[in-house]
């Protein structure tokens, strides 16, 4: 057979996308658990699971269950906010004593709360700082490349950005606000334009914007805006990979009322294509980018709000994605992390679903 007859043969016959499976398991994390992340909170290299509790008898705790590495874990251990309207965090090691830290959102007391690890899986307080009104969003990175993390503010209702700068010692300080118009809910770092400093890109959906806006970093804390990426029906939420493996970062901004992933592939220069959109369940509310199926191509998990369902978009390593597999959640899931929980070297899924958290064990062969 002819080299021209077998790529012929395989153009018309794709490979299809490998089938993956998962078993769930469901654990207690306190009431109403909203956002989910995973880190290394007691400092025995193991994943444990962080989350927000947003209502009931541990509203505004961070609720956190310590991996023993084979895919258990512990009570929840719950430590305070501080705030009120708790929904969002981020981690980092905020006074630089190689232990894991957290930031947490308070959306209704418009501020962030700063509680740094013990390293036993508890922390302890380092006050409060102000934000703009009804924040929804954060990211870490050391914008103004001093070393220190900084701090990336969504603001909802007043349509713009706020950075905090690190002060290395879990304090930090008001930098300059960045306007973005409408109701931003979502922001990711990354270097977009390949020039070793921290950018954003925040999604901006209300009012029929249907923007990612690219903001690049200058390296002293402040940013410009490199112009917006077109996506769908309101952007809630973004991941950030080399879909197409080209060396320059893509994007997959969920859509929550067009109910789709817009992949929007990066120039290298903070600038990107016209979307591809790809159906994505029914309220796709969290994303994640991973290499579920180890085949070295950047993968995408979906979690959606209406149907309770996790869907897996398997990438075909050319910016291109399989048809998306759906998996039951355990209910209205609304945030997702991934990582390798029980050290069988495959990415597993973390859910956060309103009543406890789900994971997602993976045991595709």
């Amino acid at each position: 057979m002819t080299r021209q007859l077998l790529l012929a043969i395989l153009v018309a016959c794709p490979i299809p996308a490998q089938t993956l499976s998962f078993t769930a398991v469901t654990l207690f994390a306190g009431s109403s658990p909203k956002s989910i992340h995973l880190a290394d909170f007691n400092g025995d290299h193991k994943v444990d699971i962080a989350v927000v509790n947003t209502a009931g008898i541990n509203q505004n705790c961070v609720s956190i269950l310590l991996g023993d590495g084979a895919g258990n874990f512990s009570s929840p251990i719950s430590s305070p906010t501080g705030g009120f309207g708790s929904v969002a965090m981020a981690a980092g090691d905020f006074n630089r004593d190689g232990k894991t830290d957290l930031a947490v959102v308070n959306s209704i007391t418009n501020n962030v709360s700063i509680l740094l690890g013990n390293g036993d899986g508890t922390f302890h307080p380092a006050g409060q700082f102000s934000v703009n009104q009804e924040p929804m969003a954060i990211a870490a990175g050391d914008f103004n490349r001093d070393g220190k993390l900084d701090l990336a503010v969504v603001n909802s209702a007043t349509g713009d950005l706020t950075i905090l700068l690190g002060n290395g010692d879990g304090t930090f300080q008001k930098g300059a606000d960045v306007f973005l118009g409408s109701s931003p809910t979502g922001v990711k770092v990354a270097d977009l334009n390949r020039d070793g400093i921290p950018d954003l890109a925040v999604t901006n959906g209300s009012l029929g914007l249907e923007l990612v806006q690219i903001l690049l970093g200058n390296g002293d804390g402040t940013f410009r805006a490199a112009g917006n990426a077109n996506a769908h029906n309101e952007p809630f939420g973004l991941a950030v990979a080399d879909f197409d493996r080209d060396g320059k970062l893509d994007l997959a901004a969920i859509n929550l009322v067009s109910n789709d992933v817009s992949i929007l592939l990066g120039n290298g220069d903070g600038t990107f294509r016209p979307a591809v959109n790809y159906g994505a369940g029914n309220g796709p509310i969290a994303v994640a980018a991973a290499d579920m199926n180890r085949d070295g191509k950047a993968d995408l998990v979906i979690c959606d709000d209406v149907s309770g369902q996790v869907r897996i978009l398997i990438g075909k390593g050319d910016g291109t994605f399989h048809s998306p597999q759906g998996f039951h959640s355990g209910g209205a899931c609304n945030s997702l992390a991934v990582a390798d929980l029980n050290g069988d070297g495959q990415p597993d899924i973390a859910t956060a679903n309103g009543t406890g958290i789900v994971l997602m064990v993976n045991t595709s062969q």
